[in-house]
C-alpha cells in the first residue's frame, strides 16, 4: 500500500512538472489559433521595418563582442524567429544587444584569444548554455524572480555598458590601437595615440554618426543605421577608401545560418564558460522583462514572464546551434 501511494505521489509530481512545461512549449499552436489575420498587413510592414533596422545593428553588436559580423546576423535571424514564436511579448525582438555583446567578450576574453575560430565556437557554445539556463528557469516557473530586481540596477548596468562600449570602440573609430583593459589605461592610450589618427577612417566614422543623428532628428522612424551604412559603403567604393587604409568588413555570406557542431563533450570548456553563461542568462532575462513590461504598459498586453523565459531560452539555444551567439 505504501509503495502504491509513493508511486501515485511521484506521478502527481511528474504531472505537475510536465503539464506547465507542455503548455509553454505549445505556444506557437496557441498563437496560430488566436492570431488576428486582419493584422497581417501591418505586422508584415512592421517586420520588414524592424529587419531593415536590425541589419546594421546586429553586425555592430557582433563586432563589439569581437566576433565575425555574420554571427550577429545569424543571431538576429534565428533569435527573432524562435523568440517570436515562443515568447510572450508581441513587441520584443529577440537578438543581440550592446550590453550582452560586451558580456560575451568579457566572459571569453580570459579563456580564448579573440578573432579565432575557437573563440567563435566558444561563443556559440555559451549561447547554448545561456539558452538551457533560461529555458529551465521558464519551465520551472521562476519568472517571478525578476520582480526582485530594482529598476535602478538595470539602468545602472545599461549605462555602465554604454560607457565601456564607447571606450572600446573609440580606437576602431579613429583607426587607433591602444589597450582598453581599464578606464585610466584607455584614456591615457587615447591621448598618446591621438596624433596617429587615420584621417579617412575618422571622417568616415564620425560622418556616419552625424548622418544617424540628423536622420533621427528629421524622422525617428527612418532607419538611420541602414541609410548611414549604405551611404558609407558607397563612399568607400567610389573613392576607393579600402585601398587608402580604411578597414572594411568584406563580403558577407549569402546563405541561411549553417548548423555548427559545438564541443558539447568538452567539459573543461563548459566549466570555464559556466559562470559567464549564468551571468548572461540572468542579465538577459532581466533586460528582456524590463523592456517587455515597458511596452506592455503602453499596449495593455498581459505578459507571462515564464513564457518569455522559455522563448528567450529557445532562441539562444537555436542561435548557438546555427552559428550565432548570445
Amino acid at each position: 500500500m505504501d509503495e502504491m501511494l509513493a508511486d501515485l505521489g511521484s506521478k502527481v509530481n511528474l504531472g505537475t512538472v510536465l503539464e506547465p512545461a507542455a503548455y509553454y512549449l505549445q505556444r506557437p499552436l496557441r498563437l496560430l489559433r488566436t492570431y488576428n489575420r486582419d493584422k497581417m498587413r501591418s505586422d508584415l510592414i512592421a517586420g520588414i521595418t524592424v529587419a531593415v533596422i536590425r541589419l546594421p545593428l546586429s553586425m555592430a553588436f557582433a563586432l563589439i563582442a569581437e566576433l565575425p559580423p555574420e554571427m550577429g546576423l545569424y543571431t538576429a535571424i534565428v533569435g527573432a524567429i524562435f523568440g517570436a514564436l515562443w515568447g510572450s511579448s508581441d513587441q520584443i525582438i529577440t537578438g543581440p544587444t550592446n550590453a550582452l555583446s560586451l558580456l560575451v567578450v568579457g566572459a571569453l576574453a580570459g579563456i580564448l584569444p579573440s578573432g579565432t575560430a575557437e573563440f567563435a565556437i566558444a561563443a556559440g557554445l555559451m549561447a547554448l548554455m545561456v539558452g538551457v539556463f533560461q529555458l529551465i528557469m521558464g519551465l520551472a516557473r521562476l519568472g517571478i524572480l525578476v520582480n526582485f530586481v530594482s529598476h535602478s540596477v538595470i539602468v545602472g548596468f545599461a549605462t555602465g555598458a554604454g560607457i565601456l562600449i564607447a571606450i572600446k570602440q573609440v580606437g576602431p573609430l579613429l583607426h587607433l590601437s591602444f589597450p582598453t583593459d581599464n578606464l585610466f589605461q584607455a584614456i591615457y592610450g587615447f591621448f598618446v595615440n591621438l596624433p596617429q589618427t587615420h584621417p579617412a577612417t575618422a571622417v568616415l566614422g564620425l560622418g556616419t554618426m552625424l548622418v544617424i543623428v540628423i536622420l533621427q532628428r528629421i524622422n525617428p522612424r527612418l532607419p538611420g543605421g541602414l541609410f548611414s551604412m549604405v551611404l558609407a559603403s558607397v563612399v568607400v567604393y567610389v573613392f576607393g577608401l579600402d585601398k587608402a587604409g580604411v578597414v572594411v568588413i568584406g563580403q558577407l555570406p549569402q546563405h541561411l545560418p549553417p548548423f555548427v557542431h559545438l564541443p558539447l563533450l568538452n567539459l573543461d570548456l563548459i566549466a570555464k564558460l559556466s559562470t559567464g553563461a549564468l551571468a548572461l542568462g540572468a542579465i538577459g532575462l532581466v533586460q528582456t522583462t524590463a523592456i517587455s513590461r515597458s511596452m506592455a504598459m503602453q499596449t495593455g498586453q498581459r505578459l507571462d514572464s515564464n513564457q518569455e523565459f522559455v522563448g528567450q531560452g529557445l532562441a539562444k539555444i537555436m542561435a548557438g546551434l546555427f552559428s550565432g551567439s548570445a
